[in-house]
């Protein structure tokens, strides 16, 4: 690599950091607080359970259309662009709706749908940029250190708002503190349009270099292969999964009574649970434990919610919390590296989003069959108890069916604690350098 693309890559790089501590304290502030704001706006629990799931499936089918022709005729650069502007404009009318204190289900999940169109339809042109944007081999360490910021980020924006509620909640004042969290959110999202704006066009990608595949064929290939049986697998996982998942935020927030803080720790304490299982993933496993991995986890997932059935001790709960988050990150990161390590660049943006959309309609029959099951029990049982029960025996019919799948391939590591605390903004210099020092020919790194 010339010095001259050299230097230019660690001008994208640093500009991509910038654009992932804007979009995840966005998802910490805002997008974890969505049904927070709906029941604050008095709609009920089961329809703001409802309004987490069904707004993403209005926008994996936003994102199955932007994969045709019409959109492909602009450069990846310029889509990301065009959906960046839309997730931000789209946080005016929940600014509105909290303003003017509206109380309509339908308007705001209408709303977060175009919210969440235009955040999976930049998905996946996205993954491709960077792709390209970042070399090969530097393409680990560049993601491992760009989640670590992202992580972080998405805790400062739950402890942000967490408190903010916490202290508002005393004086009738959330919907007002909700709206100020909106007008940061659009902000947020306005300063990660322009860092992507600030991309060379030397390093976009014009229309025509990538193959859509049809959803038809796609369908067709995974019944042949082993990621193809890990798809359905998942599929029906999601299904189970969301008979349940979506109502955990009601029940916390309804009917144990737990206030803003109570919330945001055991938000946080799951977080802090995917955190610690990353590093002891990166320290224990290995490429052939990975299979084993994804059915530990899906174990694990399983009996989370048989737990919050058994407990209404908040102590317990965040111990619940922590472990759920620890098998929440095994699972994803066992799934991600098997169902995507054999897909063609050209072919990524096709396959990324129909493995969202089976993803996102599984979890939509899971929650609406949820919501179905809860509405017809008696008033005065006590549904959420039944409802994770439920849900607990048919995650585990399921997982009787979970494909094994072999990884090749390197795990992804963390960065070192020093090499992340180097990168974090200063004052006076928002990002420092993305840097790769040049190794001597006789070192041992360059041996490895």
């Amino acid at each position: 690599m010339s010095k001259t693309a050299l230097v230019s890559t660690k001008k994208h790089i640093r500009s991509s950091f910038r654009d992932a501590t804007f979009t995840n304290l966005n998802i910490g502030m805002a997008e974890s607080y969505f049904c927070a704001f709906m029941l604050a706006l008095g709609i009920s629990d089961i329809i703001s359970g409802l309004g987490t799931v069904i707004p993403q499936f209005i926008g994996v089918l936003f994102q199955l259309l932007s994969i045709r022709s019409f959109f492909r005729q602009y450069s990846l650069k310029n889509r990301i662009l065009l959906f960046l502007a839309i997730q931000a404009l789209s946080m005016i009318p929940l600014i509105m709706i909290g303003q003017l204190k509206i109380n309509s289900a339908f308007l705001t999940i209408s709303i977060l749908g175009v919210y969440w169109g235009s955040l999976l339809s930049l998905n996946p042109p996205w993954n491709r940029l960077i792709g390209h944007t970042v070399p090969e081999k530097f393409r680990l360490k560049f993601f491992s250190i760009r989640s670590q910021f992202a992580q972080f980020a998405v805790f400062l924006g739950l402890i942000t708002s967490g408190l903010l509620l916490y202290w508002a909640k005393g004086k009738n004042l959330e919907l007002q503190v909700f709206v100020g969290i909106f007008v940061f959110g659009f902000f947020l999202k306005l300063m990660s349009w322009f860092e992507i704006k600030r991309f060379h066009n030397d390093y976009d990608l014009a229309p025509g270099s990538e193959h859509r595949v049809r959803l038809r064929d796609f369908l067709r290939s995974i019944r042949s292969t082993d990621q193809g049986k890990l798809i359905i697998f998942l599929f029906f996982f999601y299904i189970t999964v969301h008979f349940s998942a979506p109502y955990f935020n009601p029940y916390m927030l309804g009917k144990l009574k737990f206030n803003y803080l109570e919330y945001m720790i055991i938000t946080s304490v799951a977080y802090f649970g995917r955190v610690f299982a990353y590093k002891l993933i990166q320290n224990r496993a290995k490429s052939r434990h990975i299979n084993k991995l994804l059915i530990f986890s899906t174990l694990g997932i399983t009996t989370s919610p048989l737990l919050w059935a058994l407990t209404e001790n908040y102590g317990a709960i965040l111990a619940i919390e922590f472990l759920s988050g620890c098998y929440w990150a095994g699972f994803e990161l066992s799934t991600t590296l098997l169902y995507y390590q054999k897909i063609d660049d050209r072919e990524r943006t096709s396959i990324i989003t129909y493995i969202t959309f089976l993803n996102t309609t599984g979890m939509v029959i899971g929650s609406s069959l949820g919501a179905c099951f809860m509405a017809i029990l008696p008033p005065d049982a006590n549904r959420y108890i039944i409802l994770f029960a439920g849900s607990t025996l048919l995650r585990a019919l399921v997982i009787g069916f979970a494909p094994h799948v072999n990884f090749k391939g390197r795990l992804p590591k963390l960065a070192g604690l020093n090499r992340f605390l180097d990168m974090i903004p200063s004052a006076s210099n928002l990002i420092r350098p993305f840097t790769w020092k040049k190794k001597s020919k006789n070192s041992r790194e360059e041996k490895e």
